[in-house]
């Protein structure tokens, strides 16, 4: 699995929060761990996906998202998008598995 600290701007400082990226089955399984350094990863989901897809050169309808709050219960959701033109739009969520099941880690 690969992991990493990924900075992005929605509003306000410049926001971090951790990506994993792993393999499965296929896919490529995307999460987004909020680590509460500015923005959310649920209010900047759109773009968090939009740049991961882009910098990790990802085919988008090989992928799955995910988003999980650490700090908080830790349960993970897992975000569709509609992608257009290579850019995210219109996330739905759906929630995915317990903590203790979390995929990433």
């Amino acid at each position: 699995m690969k992991s990493y600290v990924h900075e992005f701007k929605k509003w306000g400082p410049v926001s971090r929060c951790m990506v994993h990226i792993r393999e499965d089955g296929g896919f490529t399984l995307i999460g987004f761990e909020n680590t509460g350094d500015g923005t959310s990863v649920t209010n900047a989901s759109e773009d968090l996906a939009t740049e991961i897809v882009a910098k990790e050169g990802l085919d988008p309808q090989k992928c799955r998202f995910f988003e999980f709050y650490p700090e908080y219960d830790g349960d993970v959701d897992e975000i569709v998008y509609t992608w257009d033109s290579g850019k995210a739009t219109n996330p739905q969520w759906a929630h995915c598995c317990k903590a203790e099941d979390n995929p990433f880690i």
